[in-house]
């Protein structure tokens, strides 16, 4: 699990505890089965060794948004930046395992009020990641909003399942429309140019 978060951010605590196992509020972290890579501005040794793994982004996401947001109400991440932090961490070029974008609605896009399409989440990491130089591995996006931690089907259940999921939940995540994989896609990057921080960050990091 990869939290793109800034070091820097009055958030991170609250990032780590949302998505790692990081005490906040007198509440403790989320106790989860799960090795988690923190962004830290520099390379970790053990991320950089990854050959091939499942890679899950998190942070919160929307229909067609090309930010998530890390944390309720904290820091907002462009796609962009995204990717330019898996890179700085140390994802090597040669990777060719799975890079599952698992935020709320990042298999959907969205049509504005002018009628302008504005493509999923998963689908400009997929472009972004291609451009610049990921070639192997595949990309995946999942739809509805879904549990951040293993959650009973009814969530909010008490007592809880004595077997915890993470499911789709319907709107204001509530209801449930079954597990999270049944809502799982995956996309196929478009070959464009790159962007120019794309561009930028080529020149001078790589």
């Amino acid at each position: 699990m990869f939290i793109p978060a800034d070091p820097k951010s009055v958030f991170i605590t609250m990032a780590h505890h949302e998505y790692g196992n990081q005490a906040f509020g007198g509440q403790p972290g989320i106790n989860k089965a799960q090795l988690v890579v923190r962004y830290d501005g520099g390379s970790d040794p053990y991320f950089s060794s990854f050959n091939t793994a499942q890679i899950y982004i998190r942070g919160h996401g929307m229909p067609g948004s090309p930010t998530i947001e890390v944390a309720r109400n904290g820091e907002k991440i462009h796609y962009t930046e995204v990717v330019q932090r898996l890179i700085t961490t140390g994802l090597k070029r040669e990777f060719f395992g799975d890079i599952k974008c698992f935020n709320c609605h990042s298999a959907e896009g969205r049509v504005d009020d002018y009628g302008n399409y504005h493509p999923p989440f998963a689908q400009l990491i997929a472009d972004e990641m291609f451009a610049r130089g990921y070639k192997f591995c595949k990309f995946f996006g999942y739809a509805d909003a879904i549990d951040s931690f293993p959650a009973s089907f009814d969530k909010g259940a008490n007592p809880p399942d004595p077997v915890l999921h993470k499911y789709r939940r319907g709107p204001a995540g509530l209801g449930n429309l079954g597990r999270a994989k049944t809502g799982r896609e995956e996309f196929f990057p478009n070959p464009r140019p790159l962007s120019l921080k794309g561009q930028f960050a080529r020149k001078f990091f790589n």
